[in-house]
């Protein structure tokens, strides 16, 4: 009973005022980048006839512009792999989908702080691009493309409305979004300013579809989110904190390596990384192997390998699952000891 009510008090002291209206705005944001956002306009900068330099630097930020989260990457990957794309950009975009979406990053930022928040981002990109080159390098001699390119991968083209509508809406919800609690005054001429776009700017149907699309959003991660905060509260209770600062309480190649493969193996929904991380922190572990957690766990789980799997190979997967573990580690490590 005390493990259950310590999950309880977990969850209900995590959702706070300000916290809701966060999560309510970074939903609606999401649900405006799926459905006003073009998906064929990034595709299109990692596929077959791209420039390298452009699909590597594409895919490490596409994961921004897409919202994927660990559900929707996968099938994604795989229609992208079938159409042709090399297997360089392909694992680039598979590795950093999940991990800099907008969602994890404004989680990171407001409950982990600026600084881990800032090392996950520029992290994450380094080595998504880091380990998708890599890939690349082993393997594009194998590559056979021909042999992808029968499917044919259909995305939506996106709103046509005038790009500076586009950019004006986004921009406008991103103010809201920063401002947040901390300047109510400004949330609210930005949220006054959002209506009347709306009603110039949008069609009844459009504005439909994006309710639907951020419903879609809130149905899929919220009851998870909602599972892995009261599993986080329950782990302050089941962990002793002298197990978690002897195992990762300092920034050493075992406790980032430990973190990794935990992280790894562990299936973490989107976001349950943030509270399921925070509750390791204030067990004691040290910033640089929950850096190596919030790598390595977020991109990778061992659904996510037996997929991985039967689309691109065992060779190939167990070279990417060794790539991610090993080089969150070492980044981790590496950031740890620099920084923290």
């Amino acid at each position: 009973m005390e493990i259950l009510l310590a999950g309880w008090q977990f969850l209900v002291d995590y959702f706070t005022v300000p916290r809701v209206i966060t999560l309510t705005i970074v939903f609606f944001l999401s649900g405006a980048i799926a459905q006003f956002m073009s998906q064929g306009v990034v595709l299109k900068y990692f596929g077959p006839e791209a420039k390298k330099s452009t699909a590597f630097t594409m895919a490490s930020v596409s994961g921004v512009i897409l919202t994927v989260c660990s559900c929707s990457v996968l099938p994604m990957f795989a229609s992208i792999w079938k159409k042709g794309a090399g297997i360089g950009p392909a694992v680039t975009f598979l590795f950093s989908g999940p991990a800099i979406n907008v969602l994890a990053i404004t989680f990171t930022f407001s409950f982990l702080g600026i600084g881990l928040g800032i090392s996950r981002v520029v992290t994450a990109m380094i080595l998504a691009v880091l380990i998708g080159v890599l890939m690349h390098l082993i393997f594009h001699k194998e590559e056979k493309k021909s042999d992808r390119n029968s499917a044919i991968f259909h995305v939506q083209d996106g709103s046509d409305k005038p790009l500076w509508q586009t950019v004006l809406f986004f921009i406008t919800l991103l103010v809201m979004l920063l401002a947040g609690m901390n300047l109510p005054a400004v949330t609210g001429a930005a949220f006054i300013f959002l209506l009347i776009q709306l009603m110039l700017f949008f069609e009844r149907d459009e504005l439909w579809e994006w309710c639907l699309e951020t419903y879609d959003l809130v149905k899929k991660i919220v009851p998870l989110f909602i599972v892995g905060i009261f599993i986080a509260g329950i782990i302050t209770v089941l962990i002793p904190e002298t197990f978690m600062t002897a195992a990762a309480g300092d920034n050493t190649i075992s406790a980032t390596f430990l973190a990794a493969i935990f992280g790894a193996f562990m299936y973490f929904a989107t976001l349950t990384e943030v509270p399921i991380v925070q509750s390791f922190l204030d067990l004691g572990m040290a910033k640089g192997p929950a850096l190596a957690l919030l790598l390595a766990g977020p991109s990778m789980s061992l659904p996510n390998m037996i997929i991985v799997g039967r689309v691109m190979g065992l060779k190939k997967t167990v070279t990417y699952i060794a790539l991610v573990t090993t080089m969150s580690a070492v980044m981790a490590l590496a950031v740890g000891m620099l920084f923290f």
